[in-house]
C-alpha cells in the first residue's frame, strides 16, 4: 500500500510516522510519499521522519517527491495537511483580527475565514489532481479549517474525503480520565461541526448514562478541561460538555483580552518555536533528531491554549507525547485501520451529513461519531441538535456555506456575507474592514475580486 502525505513539511509529520509505524502489521504499508511546496523544510521533516521510522521499526520506503503527481499517483490514501502561506500567513490572520478587536485564532472567527479562503482553493486543486491520478484514493484531511475544507470538497469534487481532527478524541479522553474510566470502555454521544462540538451523553458498557453524575460535580467538570475555560455553573446550565474551541464562541472577550495581555498570538508563539526547531535540526546529527523533535513537542503541548485562556501561563506536566487513545497521529491511524477492518469502529469524523443531524442539509459537512469499516464511513443518526446550541450550530454552518461559495465563485459579496454571519465578527463595517485588510495582505491568494464592495 502507498500512502501520500501532502503538506509533509508540517511539523507533525514525524508524529504521523510514529502512529503509522505502530499500525504497520495491520496496514501493510509499502511506501510513504512526501510532498510539500517548501522543499527545504520538506527535506528536514523527511530526515526526522526517517529517523522516527527507523526507531519505530517501519520498513516502508520513504520517498521525498519533487512534484505532487509523483506523490499521489497510485496512492491508496492521501493524507492532506496544507497551510497555504505557511505559519507566516497564520500570524497575519490572527494579528489582523486582533487589530480590529476580534478573536485572533487560526480556525475560527475572521482568522479562520482567511485561512479557509487560502486553503480551500489549494485543496480543490489537489482534489482535481487526485481525481485524475488516484481516483480510488481516500483523502484523510487535516487541512484547517477542517469543516470548511470538507464542505468544499464534498460538494465541489468527486474525491472520497473524511475530515479528521484530534479535538473530539482528546475531549473524550479527558472526560474518561475525570470519571476514572478507560476511554475505550465508554460510548460518547457527540455532535456538531469541526471545532464546534458538544458531548451530550457518556455511557458505559452497561449503557448506564454517566453525564448527570459528571455534571453534578464541580470537581469532575473542572477535570474535563486542561485550562479553566468554562465556569462550572455555565456547564451545568448548558447541560452539555463543549469541546475547548467553544470557548471562543462563549467567551470571546476573555479570549481576546488574554491574547492581547500575553503580547503575542498563538501563531506567533508557534512561529518562534518552529524557527528554533528548524535551526537545531539543521545542524543535528541523525542520533539527535528525535530528541530535538520530542522536546519541541513537549514545549508546544505545554503551551496549548495557554495564550487564549491564561494570557500565556503554561501548565505543568501536560499530555503524554504518544497517547493510545487520542492525538494527531492516533486519529489518522485509527481511520486507516478501521477502513481495513471487517469490524466496525466508532470514530468521530467530519463527513457528509446525510440527514444524521436533522437540523442541517444532507450535503453539509458535520462532525459526528461514525461507524467505520472496510464497508465505508457511516455517520450515526443523532436527531435534532439540543435547543441550547441549535442556533449557534445553524449560524456557524451558514457561515461555512457562504465561505465555500465565496471561494468557489470568487465572490466578494459572499465573502462579506460570510464574515457578517460569523458569530465572532458580525458587524458589517468591521467585516468589510477586515476583509479589505486580508485582501491587501494576501492578494490573489484570497481568490476574490480585487475590490471589496462595502
Amino acid at each position: 500500500m502507498k500512502i501520500a502525505i501532502i503538506g509533509a513539511a508540517g511539523v507533525r509529520t514525524p508524529l504521523l510516522i510514529h502512529g503509522l509505524a505502530e499500525a504497520r502489521s495491520k496496514l501493510g504499508i509499502d511506501e510513504l510519499a512526501f510532498w510539500d511546496t517548501d522543499s527545504e523544510r520538506l527535506r528536514t521533516m523527511g530526515r526526522v521522519s526517517a529517523a522516527m521510522a527507523k526507531r519505530s521499526g517501519l520498513a516502508a520506503k520513504l520517498s521525498v517527491c519533487s512534484n505532487p503527481e509523483q506523490a499521489v499517483a497510485g496512492a491508496t490514501y492521501v493524507i492532506t495537511s496544507v497551510r497555504a502561506g505557511g505559519i507566516e500567513a497564520r500570524v497575519k490572520d490572527e494579528n489582523i483580527a486582533l487589530a480590529h478587536g476580534l478573536v485572533g485564532q487560526e480556525t475560527v472567527g475572521a482568522g479562520g475565514f482567511a485561512c479557509a479562503m487560502r486553503n480551500l482553493a489549494v485543496m480543490l486543486e489537489y482534489a482535481r489532481l487526485i481525481e485524475r491520478v488516484a481516483p480510488r484514493a481516500t483523502v484523510v484531511n487535516f487541512t484547517n479549517p477542517v469543516g470548511i475544507i470538507s464542505q468544499g470538497l464534498l460538494n465541489h469534487s468527486t474525491v472520497k474525503i473524511v475530515g479528521v481532527c484530534d479535538t473530539p478524541l482528546e475531549t473524550f479522553e479527558l472526560i474518561a480520565t475525570a470519571l476514572g474510566r478507560d476511554p475505550f470502555e465508554l460510548e460518547f454521544d457527540y455532535l456538531g461541526l469541526n471545532h464546534l462540538g458538544w458531548v451530550r451523553g457518556v455511557r458505559d458498557r452497561d449503557k448506564t448514562e454517566l453525564l448527570p453524575k459528571l455534571l453534578s460535580s464541580p470537581k469532575l467538570i473542572q477535570k474535563c478541561y486542561r485550562h479553566g475555560l468554562f465556569p462550572v455553573e455555565f456547564i451545568q446550565h448548558l447541560g452539555l460538555l463543549p469541546t475547548e474551541y467553544l470557548y471562543f464562541y462563549y467567551f470571546p472577550d476573555a479570549a481576546y483580552r488574554n491574547t492581547k495581555r500575553s503580547g503575542q498570538s498563538r501563531g506567533q508563539a508557534i512561529s518562534l518555536m518552529n524557527q528554533a526547531l528548524f535551526s537545531k535540526l539543521a545542524h543535528a546529527a541523525e542520533s539527535q533528531l528525535i530528541e530535538i523533535y520530542e522536546n519541541y513537542l513537549r514545549e508546544r503541548n505545554a503551551s496549548y491554549f495557554s495564550i487564549e485562556a491564561t494570557a500565556g501561563e503554561r501548565r505543568e506536566g501536560g499530555q503524554a507525547l504518544y497517547s493510545q487513545f487520542s492525538g494527531y497521529e492516533r486519529i489518522a491511524t485509527l481511520v486507516l485501520q478501521a477502513l481495513h477492518s471487517d469490524s466496525t469502529i466508532p470514530i468521530p469524523l467530519t463527513v457528509r451529513n446525510n440527514s444524521a443531524i436533522e437540523d442541517l442539509d444532507a450535503n453539509d459537512a458535520v462532525e459526528l461519531p461514525c461507524d467505520v469499516s472496510s464497508a465505508g464511513v457511516n455517520p450515526r443518526k443523532v436527531g435534532r441538535a439540543p435547543a441550547a446550541v441549535r442556533g449557534l450550530l445553524l449560524q456557524v454552518k451558514e457561515y461555512e456555506r457562504l465561505t465555500v461559495r465565496a471561494s468557489v465563485n470568487r465572490s466578494n459579496e459572499a465573502a462579506l456575507a460570510a464574515l457578517v454571519t460569523n458569530p465572532l465578527v458580525g458587524r458589517k463595517e468591521v467585516a468589510g474592514a477586515v476583509l479589505s485588510e486580508y485582501m491587501q495582505a494576501f492578494g490573489d491568494q484570497m481568490h476574490l475580486q480585487s475590490i471589496v464592495t462595502m
